[in-house]
């Protein structure tokens, strides 16, 4: 008896000693790939920066969003700078996802050895060095809301109130920090919950009206939220973005004309475990020993893995939901690896743990340590044109910028508010700030440009870039309706409309 529980302290030791430098070393990987520049990262990277700096000097945030990835990092940048307690922030909540996911595959594979195999994978994966990269928020939501399956699924096994009240908690800071991490809890504690309820005889007779009273209720709660804050919380807005388009049997995460981000085939791969963690789950449904909360967890992933690798879904979009969705693609594709191995491991009579510890070492040695595939680095000679437009744009205007990068870097450096569209912006305060890339070298639109600066009485097109006289230019309302009446009509009308980029 002695032998076994210095041995269970042993192995409990050991399996804390290596999520610790599993976090440690993804934290410093993740950091080190931020650091490469002094500037943001990624098309959203001034994004971060901007909202910090509001919430510490205003107590409240530029930009409608889900607030609580802002909380989570204000610390680190009070302590430090925005843009450094951004990325701090970023590299520390991305890379405690190790942590809720050895907790969750723990219970889905019915061993401490499964549960390292998926924090192995979710903090090895492309994606989740994506969303640190690129996608911040939504990568500290999936820590939270992976973190809230994890305590909903314990409070199933005892529910005692502190258990419940943790659980409820964390459901709500889900919801509080992004969509992505509200849909993957409801998605999978849904049906677990009711799976619990029903293996309890808790859901007969007046007892199951009440609970289809009670999803009702908060069905409309959510609908109203999402109407009333689209930008905080899952609205239908959300699928506005065309969801299907031609298949893509390669799965990729986007596909457009100038650019594939495959993430590692994460969709791919986790298609394949889905179906392996299937027929564990059919076949030997022993393999998860604890509620059946867990085991309808389980199923719900499995569901979630083949929704994710729809080849029709669209994803030609950067702003669609098809992309967003196989981003994350790498979270089910963790959790059916460890129900997986939670089936193999039955193979082997004894030393479970130790085999699947050594194979989640070596899927840390194995996996990239740098993964740089979408990153988005502000170029230097562009940062140094934005820097140049500080103070030239009257207090009051907004400028209108049609890539959302250099928008966000515009209110960051001028403390200019900035808009991709100009519609809602009454004409007296547009000034128009385009990139070359807008203009395009050459083009009607790049002559037009350079032609108004010799008109006189005509406020002449400020150039800020220091490589080229329209790499960034500055345009106020009236010269830019000048410019458009000299293009020719094509071009006229596709620059009226205002393409983004």
């Amino acid at each position: 008896m002695e032998r076994e529980k210095s041995l269970e302290l042993a192995t409990t030791v050991a399996i804390a000693a290596a999520l610790a430098a599993l976090v440690a070393w993804s934290f410093w990987v993740r950091w080190s790939i931020l650091t490469e520049t002094p500037f943001p990262v990624g098309i959203d990277g001034y994004f971060y920066p901007i909202q910090l700096r509001s919430l510490l000097e205003h107590g409240g945030l530029a930009y409608p969003a889900s607030p609580l990835a802002f909380w989570m990092m204000a610390p680190l940048a009070k302590a430090t700078d925005p843009i450094t307690g951004a990325k701090l922030g970023a590299a520390l909540f991305t890379a405690l996802i190790a942590l809720p996911a050895y907790g969750v595959g723990t219970r889905l594979g019915g061993n401490r050895g499964t549960g390292l195999i998926a924090a192995a994978l979710a903090t090895t994966s492309a994606g989740s060095m994506f969303l640190t990269i690129e996608f911040v928020k939504n990568g500290i939501g999936l820590t939270i809301g992976l973190t809230a399956l994890w305590l909903v699924l314990r409070a199933f096994e005892r529910r005692s109130m502190l258990r419940i009240a943790l659980a409820l908690l964390a459901v709500i800071a889900a919801f509080l920090a992004h969509k992505s991490a509200a849909a993957f809890v409801i998605a999978i504690a849904v049906p677990a919950a009711l799976a619990e309820a029903s293996s309890v005889g808790a859901l007969r007779g007046r007892r199951l009206l009440y609970a289809l009273g009670v999803l009702v209720v908060l069905a409309a709660i959510a609908l109203v939220l999402g109407i009333v804050s689209p930008e905080r919380f899952l609205s239908v807005e959300d699928a506005r973005h065309q969801l299907w388009g031609d298949a893509q049997w390669m799965l990729p995460a986007l596909a457009t004309k100038n650019v594939t981000l495959t993430m590692g085939h994460e969709a791919l791969i986790g298609v394949a475990l889905a179906i392996g963690a299937a027929v564990v789950l059919w076949r030997n449904p022993g393999a998860i020993k604890r509620r059946p909360a867990d085991r309808k967890a389980a199923w719900a992933i499995v569901v979630l893995a083949f929704v994710f690798a729809l080849p029709w879904l669209a994803v030609g979009d950067p702003q669609g939901l098809g992309f967003r969705i196989r981003i994350i693609a790498f979270l089910p594709m963790a959790l059916c690896a460890a129900i997986v191995a939670g089936g193999l491991v039955q193979l082997v009579p004894t030393y479970r743990e130790v085999a699947l510890g050594v194979i989640a070492l070596v899927i840390v040695s194995a996996m990239p340590r740098v993964r740089t595939q979408g990153r988005v680095l502000a170029h230097p000679a562009m940062v140094a044109a934005v820097q140049g437009l500080a103070g030239r744009i009257p207090e009051g205007s907004i400028a209108i910028v049609p890539e959302r990068h250099i928008a966000f870097m515009v209110t960051w450096y001028t403390g200019t508010p900035s808009r991709q569209r100009p519609e809602p912006v009454p004409r007296e305060k547009r000034w128009r700030v385009m990139p070359l890339a807008f203009l395009g070298a050459g083009s009607p639109l790049d002559e037009a440009v350079t032609a108004a600066r010799n008109v006189p009485d005509l406020a002449p097109p400020i150039g800020t870039h220091p490589r080229h006289a329209n790499g960034l230019v500055l345009v106020p309302e009236p010269t830019w309706e000048w410019i458009l009446a000299r293009l020719p009509p094509s071009t006229r009308e596709q620059f009226t409309r205002w393409p983004t980029i």
